[in-house]
């Protein structure tokens, strides 16, 4: 084991965060960590850095293991360009090349014996052949990395200081994957990039020979790559063999199982009790009834399941658009004479929902203002429906909510016609419970500021709902909430979002926004995905590099990956076709529509998974 932690405890003041956790880290395993937020994810991975120590217990690392730590903020850096800031990870290179001019001093020593020379000549050529290896290309790898993750040759002569937050995240993170540790620690690395620099994140961590420990809010990660799941629960953390959808199928069947005994017991507990009010005032029957009280005193309870409220109410809806909701025509859009995209053609009937994705910077936003007219195109023309009424959630929209006012308050001013219970439902769907609803805004964190303008916009009576990005700073809970919310409206929806999850699940159609374009797809984001990969030329991610044939080691490690992503497409494969026959027998025809692609989508993806299994992956 490259890291140990051992009956470890952590608290913070009177919090208690987990207490007993016991877990191990082998080498070159793929580990996710998941839990709520606020449930101490970041603090397990600063405990196996070293930046904290845990309030009981050990945490115990290898000798000599290097360890690359991923935080999610107070990235700090010093006035270094980014490209010298990338070209720091190979900072070892001085310390070898130092030692080659020792050794080349030692060899110009006349008195050195035969046995004596042979030993520094030996220890020259193994430094030698060290430091060619890094040396020769670490400018051109610095340079890719960088470009993979989102930046542009004219970001390479930027000072990194004056630069933000999230632009020195990302650098943070290419740094550390090119000073290869034999253990990363990423802390929601996917939070910067957009879709192309996430999809080749995955397949840089697939191909990685070291381990990983990661926190992600993007399923399709943690499906695609992990192999364990840690998942913080009940104030201790539970290890399960398997990605993040077999984890969450484990426990719907244990929430069931538990379920199941706490009804039992309850019915027990019930019927003991009725035999003890009947039976203990009677003289001959007190002593049974007696008996039976100290089995009910000494009977291990059953703890309830913590069930999530499901969402069953229905946003407020305007009058339904039929027809064309909305019509773009060789529209055009730029700022200060630099166009964004030209020529777009784009419409969208009542009822349909459309996703955008693309690179940053492409153009989606600006999209998205012109749909919901806050922003006139600068060519073409655009259409709306008569009956079109807008609502628009759009990135930063939580640092415009009122700081004086609480949570119950912010959605009671945005709010028609509904009562404060209602209104208490309304939160407690997008997990404001309880004392939550009563906080100030100042205090919410990110991600519940997020849900609370999210909320604000769902509030809001409308038949466009537009939505620029709106699973940033939301965990999966809230994700998935989110996007039960977003499926149950009946209305027009238009999003841009990084998440190909909520892309595959919520899109009946897409549009890529890329180089100048705005190119429309008849499905969701993995039916455009596949026809980009079909199309010659097209702008799809770009294939990897030809990599030298690994080593025995990382080709078995290569194939146990695959067999546990083949597992992992084959069982989501299955839990979306049984929850399509359910909405089929139900008669949710909306909901077995957006099944119908998501189950095509899942086919397609284990056919070219299959298609392109390592030897020796397949069944």
């Amino acid at each position: 084991m490259i890291a140990t932690l051992a009956g470890v405890a952590m608290e913070f003041g009177t919090q208690e965060l987990y207490r007993d956790v016991t877990l191990q880290v082998g080498d070159g395993e793929c580990i996710g960590l998941v839990g709520p937020n606020g449930s101490g994810k970041s603090t397990v991975l600063k405990l196996i850095a070293g930046e904290l120590t845990p309030s009981a217990g050990q945490v115990q690392t290898r000798r000599g293991l290097r360890i690359g730590y991923l935080p999610q903020t107070g990235v700090v850096v010093g006035d270094r360009t980014v490209l010298e800031e990338a070209l720091s990870a190979f900072g070892h290179l001085h310390r070898v090349d130092r030692l080659m001019r020792e050794c080349e001093e030692e060899m110009a020593c006349p008195e050195l014996d035969k046995r004596e020379l042979d030993a520094v000549l030996s220890r020259y050529a193994r430094l030698q052949q060290h430091y060619d290896t890094d040396a020769y290309d670490s400018e051109s790898r610095a340079k890719k990395v960088l470009v993979e993750l989102g930046f542009h040759q004219d970001d390479f002569g930027k000072r990194v200081r004056e630069q933000s937050g999230g632009f020195q995240v990302r650098l943070a993170l290419a740094r550390m994957l090119l000073q290869e540790p034999d253990l990363l620690l990423l802390d929601e690395p996917t939070n910067y990039l957009d879709i192309r620099s996430i999809e080749w994140l995955q397949e840089y961590l697939a191909d990685f020979p070291g381990a990983f420990v990661m926190i992600a809010h993007d399923r399709y990660l943690l499906d695609g790559l992990v192999g364990r799941v840690w998942a913080i629960e009940n104030r201790g953390v539970r290890v399960f063999a398997g990605n993040y959808s077999q984890y969450l199928a484990d426990k719907e069947f244990r929430d069931e199982q538990q379920h199941r005994k706490f009804e039992e017991q309850q019915a027990l507990i019930k019927r003991t009790e009725t035999f003890i009010a009947k039976f203990k005032g009677r003289k001959d029957t007190a002593p049974r009834a007696m008996s039976r009280r100290r089995m009910l005193d000494k009977l291990e309870r059953v703890a309830p399941v913590h069930e999530e409220q499901a969402i069953r109410f229905r946003f407020p809806q305007a009058e339904p658009v039929f027809g064309r909701a909305f019509e773009l025509s060789d529209v055009g859009a730029g700022f200060d004479g630099r166009p964004v995209f030209a020529h777009a053609n784009l419409a969208l009937r009542g009822g349909e929902k459309l996703g955008l994705f693309g690179p940053n910077g492409a153009g989606k936003t600006t999209l998205l203002r012109i749909l919901a007219g806050r922003i006139r195109p600068t060519a073409g023309e655009m259409w709306w429906s008569a009956k079109t009424q807008v609502a628009y959630y759009e990135q930063g929209a939580e640092d415009e909510l009122n700081e004086d006012l609480t949570v119950l308050e912010t959605v009671t001013r945005v709010a028609v016609g509904f009562t404060e219970n209602e209104l208490k439902g309304v939160l407690g769907t997008f997990l404001f419970r309880g004392d939550a609803i009563d906080k100030k805004v100042r205090v919410l964190s990110g991600g519940e500021r997020s849900r609370l303008a999210i909320i604000s916009v769902l509030l809001t009576p409308t038949n466009l709902l537009i939505l620029d990005e709106p699973t940033n700073h939301l965990d999966l809970r809230s994700r998935e909430v989110l996007f039960d919310a977003v499926e149950r409206f009946e209305r027009t929806v238009v999003f841009a979002a990084h998440d190909r999850f909520m892309l595959d699940r919520l899109a009946d159609r897409t549009a890529l926004v890329e180089g100048g374009k705005v190119v429309p797809y008849p499905g969701n984001y993995s039916y455009a995905r596949a026809t980009l990969r079909k199309r010659p030329g097209a702008a799809a991610s770009p294939p990897a590099p030809k990599e030298p044939e690994p080593s025995r080691p990382a080709r078995a490690k290569s194939v146990k990956r695959a067999e546990d992503r083949r597992a992992g497409l084959e069982s989501r494969l299955e839990d979306l076709r049984q929850e399509y026959e359910s909405a089929r027998e139900a008669f949710d025809l909306n909901r077995a529509r957006a099944l119908a692609l998501e189950v095509k989508a899942a086919e397609e993806e284990l056919a070219r998974f299959q298609a392109e299994e390592p030897v020796g992956g397949g069944g």
